[in-house]
């Protein structure tokens, strides 16, 4: 594990360009090594190695050999030209067949007429003789020696004969041959070559296959972790984690699975959010529904009492005109609320932007609120902790920013139970921190803890908040979400239970001295 954990630190396009010169490096490092020491053992085995080379370089023996014999054969070749007496004097020749046993070869001269004339010791003079008439034989019939890798040369097996011719001091010609054993150095040959080819080709087999097999292992064993993943995908199972030890690794494939990893994730993020959506658009037509039936069965009730003759004076009939008409404003509010709702939510709904005061835009909409019927009895209070001086410019639609304040005072005076009650706005501005806060707060029967997070989601709507009978439809805070959003701000909630609720909204300042290209909204 840890060594695969460490070779994955290692590119592919590395490894590949690695085990490619391990291919070729590893072969020839070997083969000179077998070279080296097959070539060693051999010349030992086979007698080549001379006195002088032993415990030399390998194929020096072989290189020495057939030096020394070079530099007699040219010594005599000189003598032949220019002195051929001594070939006649024993004293000169055995000197020379001293010099030639140095470098395992003898020495023949031959007379005129054929005759031995001198024949180094242990010399075979009548086989030479023999071979002598074959090589003359094939040279006269047009075929030379053989010829053919080293450890198949037929002429290996014989001597090796170089003859130079004389004249005598009587005037008749002669012949030098300087007779050398070639089987030696055949028979290293024989064994050297085929070893040498033999262990090039092993360890290119042997080694090609380990480098194949260890690199292709550390991409295939992965690639088949992300097919399982995937089928796993194929079949829906989006729980099914890709394994840890494609993940760790720091190379392409780690990329990829890490990359394929988080598709799974996300997949399964947008796949729970549609599921979610879809039960969150269930629940809010079994709500809608249910809304919109309590209105339309009470004015189904009154429209019944009066075609029944139930409302037989005047008076009672004003009334169940006016249960009429308060159920179909109820439920027109609702159907609103709804398509306000769906129109931000698709993005649909045109935003009218102009560059407005904060500070003169809240005090101007709390001015409105106190003299709004629905806040008979409820205490209203306006505070500016922000600049009290220079306005606090923000980029806003004044209607949308308008539905939103109203939501969230809706939503406060629907939920106000207990006296005093009281509506309080504040309005903070950070210089610092460049944002406008605008904050609402109530002294109502607050929302629990576990509900509290919960108020902005869509579609969301907490049972102890219904007001089905207020034309209320759940989605005010919904709204206020959507439309704060799209002012680049953001909206949360705080609440104790039984102490109140406050909705604090922030939007970004905008500089009093840089043009937006949006329009002043100094007339409020």
């Amino acid at each position: 594990m840890g060594e695969e954990r460490g070779v994955s630190l290692m590119s592919i396009r590395k490894k590949l360009v690695f085990s490619y010169i391990a291919m070729i490096a590893i072969p020839a490092l070997l083969l000179v090594l077998t070279v080296l020491l097959a070539a060693s053992a051999f010349m030992q085995d086979s007698g080549a190695e001379t006195a002088g080379s032993k415990g030399g370089v390998p194929f020096a023996a072989i290189r020495n050999l057939f030096d020394g014999r070079s530099e007699v054969r040219s010594g005599l070749r000189f003598v032949a030209q220019h002195d051929p007496k001594l070939l006649g004097d024993a004293a000169f020749l055995q000197e020379t067949e001293s010099e030639l046993a140095k470098v395992e070869a003898g020495l023949l001269v031959l007379s005129g007429g054929g005759e031995i004339a001198y024949a180094s010791q242990g010399l075979n003079a009548v086989e030479v003789k023999k071979q002598l008439a074959e090589d003359k034989s094939n040279n006269e019939q047009g075929r030379g020696a053989g010829w053919g890798p080293p450890w198949k040369r037929d002429d290996f097996s014989k001597l090796s004969l170089n003859q130079i011719a004389f004249t005598a001091a009587d005037g008749q010609p002669g012949t030098v041959v300087i007779v050398s054993d070639m089987e030696p150095v055949a028979r290293f040959f024989r064994r050297f070559f085929p070893t040498v080819l033999l262990t090039l080709v092993g360890t290119l087999i042997l080694t090609n296959g380990l480098l194949t097999y260890f690199v292709s292992r550390s991409i295939i064993k992965p690639l088949y972790a992300l097919k399982d993943a995937a089928s796993h995908i194929r079949e829906g199972n989006l729980e099914h984690r890709l394994q840890q030890q494609p993940l760790n690794r720091q190379d392409e494939i780690g990329q990829l699975s890490r990359s394929f990893e988080e598709m799974r994730v996300r997949l399964q993020a947008s796949i729970g959010a549609q599921l979610q959506l879809e039960q969150s658009r269930k629940e809010l037509l079994a709500n809608i529904s249910h809304d919109l039936k309590t209105p339309i069965t009470g004015i189904q009730g009154c429209v019944e009492c009066l075609q029944g003759g139930v409302a037989d004076t005047e008076e009672k009939r004003s009334k169940y005109l006016d249960m009429i008409a308060s159920k179909t404003s109820d439920m027109n509010r609702m159907i609103e609320e709804l398509l306000l709702y769906s129109t931000l939510d698709i993005g649909k709904l045109p935003f009218n932007w102009e560059r407005l005061d904060a500070a003169a835009y809240i005090q101007m909409t709390a001015d409105e609120l106190r003299h709004d019927p629905r806040m008979a009895g409820i205490a209203l209070t306006y505070v500016n902790s922000g600049l009290i001086d220079k306005p606090a410019w923000i980029r806003a639609d004044r209607e949308k920013l308008n539905r939103a304040l109203l939501n969230i005072v809706g939503n406060s005076l629907a939920h106000m139970e207990q006296e005093p009650r009281e509506l309080r706005f504040t309005l903070l501005v950070n210089t610092e921190a460049t944002t406008v806060t605008v904050r609402i707060a109530d002294n109502g029967t607050g929302i629990s803890a576990e509900a509290l997070p919960l108020v902005f989601n869509q579609f969301y709507r907490a049972e102890q908040s219904r007001r089905t009978q207020a034309g209320s439809s759940g989605l005010g805070l919904t709204i206020v979400k959507q439309i704060i959003e799209e002012h680049r701000g953001t909206v949360e909630a705080q609440s104790v239970v039984g102490q109140g609720t406050s909705i604090t909204i922030k939007l970004p300042l905008l500089l009093e001295d840089a043009d937006y290209g949006l329009p002043r909204g100094d007339q409020l």
